[in-house]
C-alpha cells in the first residue's frame, strides 16, 4: 500500500497539467485494489467457515450479507488510509499516523464504549466513523429478526444501546458507501493538490 501511494504522488507530479490522466491513474489503482480487497475479504470468510468458527458461534445471518458488510468496511477504511497518505510526505509518517487514525474508529463504533456515554461535545464524531455503520449493519444482520418479537428482549436491547434504527439500513449502506468514495476523492484532490505545489 505504501508502494502505491509512492507511486501515485510521483504520477500525479509527472502529469501535473493533465487531470485526466490522474484520475484515470486513481480509478484503475482503485480497481485494483477493490478487486485485491474483494479477493482477500472473501478468503478470509471462507477460512472462518472452514475453521466452523461461524457455525460454533451460531450466526443467524446470510454470509453473503457478513461478507458484504465487511467489505463495504475494508474499502471505506483504506480510502481513510489513502487519505492520510495522500496528505503527508513520507508514506512512513503515514503509517505512524495509523493508530491515531484508527483508534477513535474503535472508540466512537458504539462497540466497546456505549454512545451515550461519549460525551454530548464529541458524539458527532462517530458520524464520521466507517466502522460505526459496519457495527449498525452486522447487528441488523445479526439481530433484526429477533428484535421484531413484541416483547422485550436481549436483541431489541442491544439494539436499542447501540441507537440501530431498523428502518434506516438503507442510510447506513449509503453512508458506507459514501465515505469511501469521498475520501477517495479528497485524497484524489489532496494528491493533486500535492503535486502541483512540488513542481
Amino acid at each position: 500500500m505504501i508502494l502505491l501511494l509512492k507511486h501515485e504522488f510521483i504520477h500525479c507530479m509527472r502529469n501535473k497539467k493533465g487531470l485526466g490522466a490522474q484520475f484515470a491513474f486513481t480509478i484503475l489503482g482503485s480497481l485494483v485494489r477493490c478487486t485485491f480487497f474483494q479477493v482477500a475479504v472473501l478468503v478470509k470468510m471462507i477460512i472462518q467457515i472452514q475453521n466452523c468458527s461461524l457455525r460454533m458461534i451460531g450466526l443467524q445471518s446470510v454470509f453473503f450479507h457478513f461478507l458484504a458488510i465487511e467489505y463495504g468496511l475494508a474499502m471505506s477504511s483504506t480510502a481513510v488510509a489513502v487519505l492520510l497518505g495522500c496528505t503527508v510526505e513520507d508514506p512512513k509518517m503515514a503509517t505512524e499516523f495509523l493508530p491515531l487514525l484508527f483508534v477513535p474508529h474503535v472508540l466512537f463504533a458504539g462497540f466497546f464504549v456505549r454512545t451515550d456515554l461519549i460525551p454530548i461535545w464529541l458524539r458527532w464524531a462517530q458520524y464520521l466513523c466507517s466502522l460505526t455503520y459496519a457495527v449498525r449493519l452486522a447487528l441488523l444482520a445479526e439481530f433484526g429478526e429477533c428484535a421484531k418479537a413484541s416483547v422485550e428482549n436481549p436483541c431489541n436491547a442491544l439494539l436499542t444501546v447501540n441507537v440501530v434504527n431498523e428502518d434506516s439500513m438503507g442510510t447506513y449502506w449509503a453512508i458506507l458507501w459514501s465515505l469511501f468514495v469521498l475520501l477517495r476523492l479528497c485524497g484524489l484532490a489532496v494528491l493533486r493538490k500535492n503535486a502541483i505545489k512540488f513542481y
